[in-house]
């Protein structure tokens, strides 16, 4: 199934961080579930773009390399770099009756990239009249779990790997 024009135009501003562009695609009463919190949901044009204005601020290299949807629910799968850590994401997109986006369900990976985009979002939000001060504070809070996940994910985790087992007894 060919991808509906509307999502063609969301990956092309994505990738250009054509932030007017990707607003002219939101239904006004569009909902962005958080990727990092159960406790957020951005709502309406402004939310939403602030959202990824504040993300796009560390985010580079961003392409897209997977698609996938029928009708009005599409998922696409993106690779970035946040910060110089690879960044992967999916963004599940459903469409409202004007085809235009009404929600966006973000996931991330890994997690110290994840954490890493927690800890310096906030800040931003909050200053962008988008957060609450004690939200942003919160979000700041987050700061030593992504430089304690960060140092796991380089120096821990590569002795640790598959490759790296120990071998059995005898």
């Amino acid at each position: 199934m060919p991808l509906p024009v509307v999502i063609q135009d969301w990956m092309t501003a994505d990738r250009a961080k054509d932030l007017p562009r990707m607003r002219d695609l939101l239904a006004e009463q569009v909902e962005l579930i958080s990727p990092l919190t159960d406790q957020f949901t951005f709502s309406g044009r402004r939310e939403v773009s602030g959202v990824y204005e504040a993300i796009f601020t560390d985010l580079s290299e961003i392409e897209f390399v997977n698609t996938t949807g029928a009708d009005r629910d599409w998922v696409l799968h993106g690779r970035n770099t946040f910060r110089g850590r690879n960044l992967e994401e999916i963004q599940w997109l459903q469409l409202d009756e004007h085809d235009l986006i009404e929600q966006i369900t973000l996931f991330l990976r890994p997690a110290p990239a994840a954490i890493a985009v927690l800890a310096t979002i906030g800040r931003r939000l909050h200053a962008n009249g988008i957060m609450a001060r004690p939200a942003a504070v919160a979000s700041a809070a987050a700061v030593p779990v992504s430089i304690g996940l960060t140092g796991i994910e380089r120096f821990l985790m590569p002795r640790l790997g598959p490759h790296h087992r120990r071998q059995p007894r005898e």
